[in-house]
């Protein structure tokens, strides 16, 4: 009986362990690539903004999974989508890890992303069936650390084995995961029905969603220029996706019930913009480091650490300092460190002494933790009732709407000079304290404003 007893406890852990491990997986595959981009490119003989779509097509197969696949496993359960996420990432890594040439590396990273998105709606459900929500904390901390860790472990394998270690270096976790998983995560709940989970998903919804981000994508790559193709996708395939989306029967997006919501678009935008700012510099300084300085692949991880590192001990710091401060408080002095941190790059030369690079990635790392916390809490604080797996997906989809726009703009400022990307970012920023900012004051009225017709009916 006792050892019945511990096998059910121990069920749930085991699952949550494998649950965390893919989750990790995505922070981690995003990360450690930054510093293996120099030597991608050099292998394969392309230019570094057709080299970024290494990069580039991860994030952006990601923005349209990740909220594709939770529809999906509140269908099938998170058993089933899990272990096929780990199987098919698993697979598309070892791939990567020979492709022969630049067109099926993307391929095979494009279908590692897939793979891993997977994980973190179904981390949700699992959490959420056992009732604990410290683990939604866990998962944060634990994605944040792979992105810690990611840059150094990446700059290592990269220097030691090449960059094809970076792929092989997945097999181990994901077929952990894999197996664990099927054996400790409980059994589906329910099956759909025939043909029940193509219209659930709404593919035209997702199939105009992609095509406008790709044409979003495509106009930044082709900045300071215009790309009439981009223009056009952005155009047609987001005035379409709107249209569609207000009339489907099950749309992708909600699209009334969002903007019906109060301050939920402001939060998405904002997001997008902070991720913008934050990825820009996240991934332009190893390509200076490398390029301009003429640091290895592992000095240059070593050197954007603090960055990482950083933001590991914000976010578990964020949490009591929002208690403190307040949620508003603690997002606007994220938000004027990160301006702070992006306009200092500003003033980089090939002369600028290795520890101001140190001490700005120590001022770049503070805003990852704090603002990425504050902005899920409102996030989830101003989701509409019933849209919360929804808006979550759309939360991760704009984190990466922001980094693709980064990546974007490092393969076409990097290059050339950091300083001119440093410029726009610190635009951006600036952009991003001042919604803060007027998000602060909003919120502050309304409560005054809620507070006082207390009053009056008392």
């Amino acid at each position: 009986m006792t050892r019945r007893l511990d096998g059910a406890m121990l069920r749930p852990r085991l699952a949550l362990a494998a649950l965390f491990a893919g989750t990790m997986l995505a922070p981690l595959n995003s990360s450690m690539v930054a510093v293996a981009l120099a030597p991608i490119q050099r292998d394969f003989a392309q230019p570094l903004a057709t080299a970024t779509w290494v990069v580039t097509v991860f994030y952006l197969t990601a923005c349209v999974c990740q909220p594709v696949l939770g529809r999906v496993a509140d269908r099938i359960g998170p058993r089933t989508l899990f272990t096929a996420g780990m199987a098919v990432a698993a697979l598309a890594s070892a791939a990567a890890a020979v492709a022969p040439s630049l067109p099926l590396l993307v391929f095979f990273r494009g279908l590692q992303a897939a793979g891993v998105s997977a994980a973190f709606p179904c981390a949700m459900i699992v959490i959420r069936r056992s009732g604990d929500t410290t683990g939604l904390a866990a998962v944060a901390t634990v994605n944040t650390t792979a992105g810690a860790v990611g840059p150094v472990l990446g700059g290592l394998l990269t220097s030691w084995a090449g960059w094809q270690a970076i792929f092989w270096v997945n097999l181990p976790i994901m077929a952990g995961a894999l197996v664990i998983a099927w054996r400790a995560i409980g059994p589906e709940e329910r099956r759909p029905a025939r043909g029940g989970l193509l219209r659930a998903i709404d593919p035209a919804g997702i199939v105009l969603f992609a095509v406008a981000v790709v044409g979003l994508l495509d106009l930044m790559l082709a900045a300071p220029g215009i790309s009439v193709p981009g223009l056009c996708a952005v155009l047609a395939a987001g005035t379409g996706f709107l249209w569609w989306e207000r009339r489907a029967t099950r749309p992708f997006v909600d699209v009334r019930a969002l903007c019906a919501a109060p301050g939920i678009v402001l939060v998405l935008g904002t997001f997008v913009l902070f991720n913008l700012a934050y990825y820009g510099a996240f991934y332009g300084l190893p390509q200076w480091l490398q390029n301009v300085r003429g640091f290895d692949a592992a000095q240059a991880g070593l050197l954007i650490m603090p960055i990482a590192a950083t933001s590991v001990v914000a976010t578990v710091l964020g949490g009591p300092l929002m208690r403190r401060l307040g949620v508003g408080r603690t997002l606007l002095g994220g938000g004027g460190m990160l301006l702070a941190g992006v306009a200092a790059i500003t003033t980089f030369t090939p002369a600028t002494p290795v520890w101001a690079v140190v001490v700005d990635g120590v001022v770049l790392g503070v805003p990852y933790g704090l603002c990425n916390l504050g902005l899920q809490r409102l996030m989830y604080e101003r989701a509409p009732a019933g849209m919360s797996g929804v808006v979550g997906g759309l939360f991760q989809s704009a984190r990466y709407v922001g980094a693709i726009l980064a990546v974007g703009l490092v393969g076409v400022f990097a290059p050339i000079d950091v300083r001119a990307l440093a410029v726009a970012m610190t635009f951006v920023a600036a952009v991003v304290v001042v919604v803060l900012a007027h998000d602060l004051r909003r919120s502050r009225n309304d409560a005054i404003f809620s507070a006082n017709r207390t009053a009056d009916h008392r």
